[in-house]
């Protein structure tokens, strides 16, 4: 009896640890207009947004754009925008190099990205990797008449990976959500709860404010271009105003680095 109920204890301590370490990270690029506001405009520099980093083209073209598109997956999910990845990315073996997502990871979990062909009439190809091997990859096939490019549901697990994941693609194509589940995201879900002593920016239409300041913080203020268009350093809260536009701004201070992307209206 005893025997049994110590195994029954382990069973639920288990399961308990389990559904601690599992986590879970979205982005949501076709729902989530807050963080991924409608812009054709793109990124031109690589740049981290809530633990993703958007890596452009060497050339300095950009990836990125945000438009609307109207579009139902298999699984009932509904969007109303698309994340465009643009022309095909740069791929040394397995190791994307130009035109790609990326995001760490700490351990095994799971990848599901939600995406389509950017062409109504061509296959094209997401695949994910650790950057020397390749994880997981599907295709989106035009089909039907008129021609037109079906969602496809991409699942790619991992095992033991600690470092960067890789998310790039043979030709155009449109990313509606990612999302990294199990205990290896742990890094991703508990990035606010880690760098909650750093200094928080937001905006409130022509004004972007900094607050929680606890020490000297640069903050640098870049266009969508790359440019930067505003940098200052402050020891308390603070605010400044821009013109109307997409902005990605940068804090640094003795308790960390963060970086945000905000609407000015």
């Amino acid at each position: 009896m005893k025997r049994k109920l110590l195994y029954l204890t382990s069973i639920v301590l288990f399961s308990a640890l389990s559904a601690i370490n599992a986590q879970t990270k979205v982005w949501d690029f076709g729902t989530n207009t807050a963080t991924w506001p409608v812009s054709n405009v793109g990124y031109t520099t690589d740049t981290t947004i809530e633990s993703l980093g958007i890596y452009p083209a060497a050339s300095g073209t950009t990836i990125g754009q945000v438009d609307p598109n109207s579009y139902t997956f298999t699984d009932n999910y509904v969007s109303t925008n698309r994340f465009k990845m643009g022309g095909s990315s740069a791929v040394t073996g397995n190791m994307p190099t130009a035109r790609y997502l990326y995001f760490t990871v700490a351990g095994t979990g799971n990848v599901k990205i939600w995406f389509r062909s950017g062409s109504n009439s061509a296959t094209r190809k997401i695949t994910v990797s650790d950057g020397t091997n390749v994880l997981g990859s599907a295709s989106s096939v035009p089909t039907g008449d008129p021609l037109s490019a079906p969602g496809v549901i991409l699942d790619v697990p991992f095992t033991n990976v600690n470092g960067k994941i890789y998310i790039y693609n043979d030709a155009a194509c449109y990313i509606y959500k990612i999302e990294v589940s199990g205990a290896g995201a742990a890094v991703l879900g508990n990035e606010k709860f880690n760098k909650e002593d750093v200094a928080s920016v937001h905006s409130n239409g022509k004004l972007v404010f900094v607050s929680n300041v606890k020490s000297d913080t640069q903050v640098d203020v870049y266009g969508i271009s790359g440019i930067l268009v505003k940098s200052l350093k402050t020891s308390s809260d603070t605010s400044f105003d821009l013109n109307t536009g997409i902005y990605i701004v940068k804090s640094k201070s003795a308790e960390g680095e963060k970086t945000v992307k905000v609407l000015v209206n």
